[in-house]
């Protein structure tokens, strides 16, 4: 049977542009059928009548933008994909296309580029409609594929001081044995790799304590075909009477996606890395971009192997793709589920990462950098060895716009390649000074107006034990209410409250808000941050006894905290301040520890009943030995003092898992809680 013509559109000014595509399609044994669309007026009615598969724009021949010409076809039917064929393709123009929602771009002289690309968008574009005309059946496949599985068996084995002690056959069969007595005796550590030993150790700590909560962890099981990801439940119970641990892990569960999710993964990702296409990772940015954030900071990461091209030669092109697979997995380890990834065009990666703090992303860069450089790629009769270089754009004022944004994460890329590659470079404008201008312009007014209208909002974040401590505890979070009555995370306005010395009214505003909450919320403790403005600001414990005899509080429910930043820079003011508080009965701590020029000398002559360890400290802590170690010390001086530590932004159970293991005492995190908000409209205590 012969092959359907294909139905496509040419809007061009010149009838030799139908011919062009025509033969282009044709010598590469595809058979069209081309409809000539000569006046832009035509085409939402010619796409209408035709329902072609494929859209062609000549610019150069129409007077229209590609942004016009996307509008007209998403109106008429928004999954046609559309090619602009112009004179020239550069790279910028190629780049701006994209952004304005064509699929791709090419020049008139390359055909043979023209039909690699007019196959490549064909077949996506039959593949996305035959997987949208299969949503019914496969909702029926997938609940009769659950019900089959219904009847598999769990993999379950019972540890008693780190010895298994009994297994089923299923967990035998996990790990590659052919029966389940062959275990028994075995230390449960032996049964993992060394990368999830420490999460399983503290895990296991904490379920025989009681303070696990039913969480399962991720491990990588130690098998004779090499590494077995895993997600493990844990439960306390008992073995002849003895107490023990139950690991289990689910049913052996074939993937079932959503039907949605097969259309995503075959039609929108790299077939290679499983990263998102760039058109598809551009078009989810877009929608990120116009989402705002919750709290913390957005940034995009462009990643680049360094000297890609010499391996390349040394190796050859399908063995260097390998290596881009493999860096893609491993990148992939790293990432929370949260992030978007995609494979942004031949070996450059993009991440779009939400974190707490820029520190964090740097911090997440740096094991992505060290992970990369530290693996030994196989590939065939090939190993070899890599490093990449990082560039990172934070999202703002100035970069909020998808083609801003990733002009200066490239930017940043080619100059950390530039400085000899192998390290993370974080992007810097040369226009530094004008643009943090116009960013306080923007917001100095507005800050001032909200402390006005008191439309700040307080939000608590939940601080939990690991040790059992039943104290109610809560941190603080400030958001600003905006004239649109949307709420702006501190991360967008606290930048130029500094610059601009409102820091010291915002305190004061967090403050009164605090004690309203003191007086409506049973608690033990609120921590309340201070700005190097209150600091230094001889005037704030006379205002606070007097604020907190107003509101009838007690002074042992509020902790103030100081950054490890603000300590180390105002050290003699920081100790006087902090016994200035504790002689009248309030508690001190110093939060974003562990990450300064001189964290020993802060902790040692700082007066302070809590101390916490910084969220950056918290990237990929469950996998590396070395910061392991790091925070081990800084938990151990504490100790040595009888300070109580609290690890920040927790986000996951192996990094919970670890932290029982160093013993940490506290911790808090989106893994914990979310953020809530505790307090609206408040007395404003703070508004002086």
């Amino acid at each position: 049977m012969s092959q359907a013509p294909v139905p496509l559109i040419v809007l061009s000014g010149r009838q030799d542009d139908v011919e062009l595509v025509n033969r282009a399609l044709r010598d590469g044994g595809h058979p069209v059928r081309c409809h000539w669309v000569a006046k832009l007026e035509s085409l939402a009615e010619t796409i209408e009548n035709e329902a072609p598969q494929l859209l062609c724009f000549f610019p150069d021949t129409i007077a229209a933008q590609v942004r016009d010409i996307v509008k007209i076809k998403q109106q008429a039917s928004r999954s046609v994909p559309l090619i602009v064929v112009s004179k020239s393709a550069e790279e910028t123009e190629i780049a701006d296309a994209l952004l304005a929602g064509a699929q791709d771009m090419v020049s008139i002289g390359q055909t043979q580029r023209l039909r690699s690309i007019a196959e490549r968008e064909l077949r996506a574009f039959r593949l996305e409609t035959a997987l949208n005309q299969t949503l019914t059946s496969a909702n029926q496949y997938k609940k009769q594929l659950k019900a089959f599985m219904a009847g598999s068996v769990d993999a379950i084995a019972h540890v008693q001081e780190g010895i298994l002690v009994d297994a089923n056959q299923a967990w035998a069969g996990l790990f590659g044995f052919e029966q389940a007595d062959e275990l028994l005796g075995v230390p449960m550590m032996d049964m993992f790799e060394s990368a999830s030993q420490a999460a399983l150790k503290g895990a296991l700590i904490a379920c025989a304590k009681g303070q696990w909560k039913a969480e399962p962890i991720r491990l990588l099981g130690r098998t004779s075909k090499g590494s077995l990801p895993l997600d493990v439940q844990l439960e306390h119970t008992a073995v002849d009477g003895e107490p023990a641990i139950k690991l289990s892990v689910p049913r052996p569960q074939l993937e079932v996606r959503e039907p949605e999710e097969l259309v995503e993964q075959v039609v929108h990702k790299d077939p290679a890395t499983g990263f998102f296409h760039r058109r598809r990772f551009l078009e989810v940015l877009t929608d990120r971009l116009d989402t705002a954030p919750h709290s913390g900071v957005r940034a995009l990461v462009y990643l680049r192997p360094d000297k890609f091209r010499e391996l390349e030669d040394q190796i050859g092109p399908l063995a260097t793709e390998d290596v881009l697979i493999q860096i893609a997995e491993q990148l992939r380890e790293l990432t929370q589920p949260q992030d978007c990834y995609g494979r942004f065009g031949g070996q450059v990666f993009t991440l779009f990462l939400e974190r707490g703090s820029l520190r964090d992303v740097q911090a997440w860069a740096q094991n992505a950098l060290t992970a990369i450089a530290g693996r030994v790629y196989e590939s065939a009769h090939n190993t070899v060895s890599i490093t990449c270089t990082i560039g990172i754009a934070e999202v703002g004022p100035a970069t909020d716009r998808l083609d801003v944004l990733l002009a200066s994460a490239k930017r940043a890329n080619q100059l950390g390649r530039e400085q000899g590659g192998n390290r993370v470079t974080l992007e810097q404008t040369s226009d530094e000074s004008t643009r943090v201008q116009r960013f306080d312009e923007i917001w100095v007014q507005q800050i001032k107006t909200a402390l006005m209208e008191n439309r700040f909002r307080l939000m608590h974040l939940p601080i939990a034990s690991l040790n059992g401590d039943p104290k109610i505890m809560y941190d603080t979070m400030v958001r600003l209410i905006d004239a649109q009555g949307e709420e702006v995370a501190a991360a967008e306005f606290m930048p130029a409250a500094s610059r601009n010395r409102l820091l010291r009214a915002i305190d004061r505003w967090v403050i009164g808000a605090s004690l309203a909450f003191c007086s409506t919320t049973p608690l033990d403790c609120v921590f309340i941050k201070l700005s190097s403005e209150s600091l230094v600001d001889k005037t704030l414990v006379e205002w606070l006894v007097k604020a907190v005899e107003s509101a009838g509080a007690k002074p042992g429910q509020l902790c103030f905290q100081v950054s490890e930043d603000d300590a180390t820079q105002y050290l003699t003011q920081t100790q006087e301040l902090a016994q200035q508080l504790n002689a009248r009965g309030y508690l001190f701590a110093v939060e974003h520890f562990g990450t300064g020029r001189d964290s020993s000398r802060v902790l040692l002559n700082t007066p302070m009943q809590y101390l916490k360890l910084d969220g950056s400290l918290m990237e990929n802590l469950a996998t590396d030995q070395v910061l392991q170690d790091k925070v081990r010390v800084f938990i151990t001086a504490a100790g040595k003092r009888a300070i109580p530590t609290i690890a920040e932004r927790v986000e996951n159970a192996n990094t919970m898992a670890v932290l029982f293991q160093l013993g940490v005492t506290y911790v808090q995190g989106h893994y914990v809680h979310e953020p809530e908000v505790v307090l609206g409209e408040v007395a404003t205590a703070g508004r002086r």
